[in-house]
């Protein structure tokens, strides 16, 4: 973390219910799974489960390197109708919720639909370049109308079915039922606040938070975020609060994610 002092916000490493936790899967419990998935899928699907048993995108099964989808046998049959392909795409998600977090489909709003082209005649004369896969991108998660950062979802689709997925939405996590740390007590209590710019610029030097670069109602967000001394995923509600940049026009700013339980810097991001 970027931050030399701040002088409201402190880390509670104390145990207790929240946040929502899932931990890193031993590596021989993991294999096991991602064959079933991988069967369950009929083999079709190339890519695998990461570290925490979702379809988030892992290196943990590459071998030297090398992803499984690198190899794979590409289904050379041109697409066209693109709605039995989304149609596809979110059964797929719903038939491995286990994996997915998806158990609802209508929730599911689509942001991308991008064609991906190949050769369907690839030697000879006849030579083309047309559509072969779709890749569909699904709109962060939500609950309760407050996004889940960075829980979108990519699934993409060839004539024969789904053959990678992407991302994944979190089914079952626990939010605070009062906030104990307001937005207006955080921001006040950011003030002062001193970072070091230079993971951000560069720059060998130091940025104080001054009151008139925070401004405005943050929004409440969920924050998956990795937990790598206790090797585990937490689900932590936060407030989401941009900070701006005011000595140069190349930088924004940030967006700061305070835990509203228990009050402290969860994550530092650029704007």
């Amino acid at each position: 973390m970027s931050i030399v002092s701040c002088n409201l916000l402190t880390v509670d490493e104390e145990a207790s219910d929240y946040p929502t936790t899932f931990p890193a899967i031993e590596f021989s419990e993991l294999d096991q799974m991602n064959q079933e998935y991988q069967a369950a899928n009929n083999g079709h699907i190339c890519s695998t489960l990461n570290k925490y048993g979702f379809t988030g995108y892992s290196e943990i099964f590459f071998e030297s390197g090398e992803s499984p989808c690198a190899n794979r046998e590409v289904v050379r049959i041109e697409i066209e109708q693109t709605d039995t392909l989304i149609t596809a795409a979110k059964a797929a998600l719903l038939k491995n919720s286990t994996y997915t977090g998806v158990n609802d489909t209508s929730k599911l709003i689509i942001t991308e639909l991008l064609p991906i082209r190949g050769c369907t005649i690839c030697e000879g004369p006849g030579l083309n370049n047309v559509p072969i896969e779709l890749k569909i991108t699904f709109a962060e998660q939500e609950v309760d109308s407050n996004e889940v950062i960075g829980a979108d979802i990519t699934v993409v689709v060839d004539a024969e079915g789904v053959n990678r997925i992407w991302g994944n939405w979190y089914s079952d996590f626990e939010a605070p039922g009062f906030v104990n740390y307001g937005y207006e007590e955080v921001q006040s209590g950011m003030i002062g606040w001193q970072i070091d710019m230079r993971p951000f610029t560069g720059e060998e030097s130091i940025y104080t938070v001054q009151e008139n670069d925070i401004s405005g109602k943050p929004e409440r967000v969920y924050l998956p975020i990795e937990n790598e001394s206790e090797q585990q995923l937490e689900i932590r509600t936060c407030w989401a609060i941009p900070i701006s940049y005011s000595q140069g026009p190349d930088f924004e700013g940030w967006i700061a994610y305070v835990d509203i339980e228990e009050g402290f810097l969860v994550d530092l991001r650029t704007r």
